[in-house]
């Protein structure tokens, strides 16, 4: 008689399930991995499940809920769940929180306990009581995690690692390549105005008001030049900084959208000028099919741009003239440099297939 091997559990937890970077991630992940392989549970610690949730119940994941609040009960409610539930890996998302989830993960006998880190900060003040949290955290993570990967060094640096820990290491996301790889523009052959592009959520951090400033120099220098937002989150913050903005017929609010290679289809350069990042996806994806990237100069990136080609880097205090230079030269490459572009990303480690190796591998552990 043939005995069927046990399929593995694997339980994310994070906040909600709506757009960005974590829940991208994760949800090519669930796509690329069988369900039949390895049972994926998402816990989200939010007030609702978020609007991916049905996404990823499509491609055979489970969510469930594991509110937060009341937070006097929620490690012993994670607990509970994850006594339920019996994983033998648990990933928490949920930045040096994980110390708090992954103790509990401990408490309830999880063998595999991860911690992924996915940005070099918080968005929290450094106020006295927030350091001392941060500190108290940072021991959880030590005492109870038997992995911590940063996306980045920058995001792994975040968590604090003592030197010579080998349990704290990089391990970056991958993007699947054969989706994006050099998508046939709808612009290729045509002499059309520079297209600037921005896919991402709306989010201080973010700092999308940048962009319409680097907009308006841009099209001083180049009539015509347009300008596509793309992302969840309203224009709120657009808004404050161009009231009429939505009337701007040379700028495109997109909104949010599943079609990001429509988006890059039609686009000439990525802008990035965040305050913070990890490694945003929407870089690679950009880098992918073709699309040269401008964006702040941060850690993460930094580290990115040594590896892969199409990348430029920038500090926010150049202002937005000269974002907008360095935009218009980036949207005059030739296809055969786009093409370059492409095939460095689809030849780095930065692929789908990559990540689906090393988490496979990580998660095996536990057998």
């Amino acid at each position: 008689m043939t005995v069927e091997p046990e399929v593995q559990t694997v339980v994310n937890v994070l906040g909600t399930l709506d757009r960005g970077g974590v829940e991208t991630v994760a949800l090519d992940l669930c796509r690329a991995i069988p369900a039949t392989d390895t049972r994926q549970i998402f816990l989200t610690m939010g007030d609702r499940e978020g609007r991916l949730a049905s996404q990823f119940r499509a491609v055979g994941a489970l969510v469930r809920r594991c509110p937060v609040k009341p937070k006097i009960l929620f490690p012993f409610r994670l607990w509970w769940c994850l006594r339920q539930i019996r994983p033998q890996v648990v990933v928490s998302h949920v930045s040096v929180v994980s110390g708090l989830v992954l103790a509990a993960a401990a408490a309830a006998g999880v063998p595999v306990r991860i911690a992924r880190m996915s940005s070099e900060g918080d968005g929290r003040r450094d106020t006295f009581p927030r350091r001392l949290q941060r500190a108290l955290l940072r021991a959880m993570l030590r005492r109870s995690a038997t992995d911590v990967l940063g996306v980045t060094a920058g995001s792994l640096a975040f968590a604090a690692p003592r030197a010579g820990d080998p349990r704290y290491r990089v391990l970056p996301n991958g993007v699947d390549v054969e989706r994006f790889a050099r998508i046939p523009g709808t612009r290729n052959g045509r002499q059309l105005p520079p297209s600037l592009l921005y896919i991402g959520r709306a989010a201080p951090e973010k700092n999308r008001g940048f962009l319409l400033r680097v907009h308006t120099e841009a099209k001083a220098l180049c009539v015509g030049t347009t300008l596509t937002i793309a992302g969840p989150g309203g224009i709120a913050d657009l808004e404050a900084v161009d009231p009429a903005v939505s009337a701007n017929s040379s700028v495109r609010l997109a909104g949010e959208t599943d079609q990001v290679e429509a988006i890059l289809a039609d686009g000439d350069v990525l802008l990035l000028p965040s305050l913070w990042e990890g490694l945003p996806g929407v870089v690679l994806e950009a880098l992918a099919a073709g699309i040269p990237v401008l964006a702040t100069d941060l850690p993460g990136l930094r580290d990115l741009a040594e590896e892969v080609d199409g990348l430029t880097l920038l500090p926010l205090s150049a202002g937005p003239l000269v974002w907008a230079r360095r935009a218009l030269t980036l949207s005059g490459l030739a296809a055969g440099e786009r093409d370059r572009i492409s095939e460095s990303v689809c030849g780095s480690r930065f692929t789908l297939n990559s990540s689906v190796a090393a988490w496979s591998e990580l998660w095996t552990a536990s057998r």
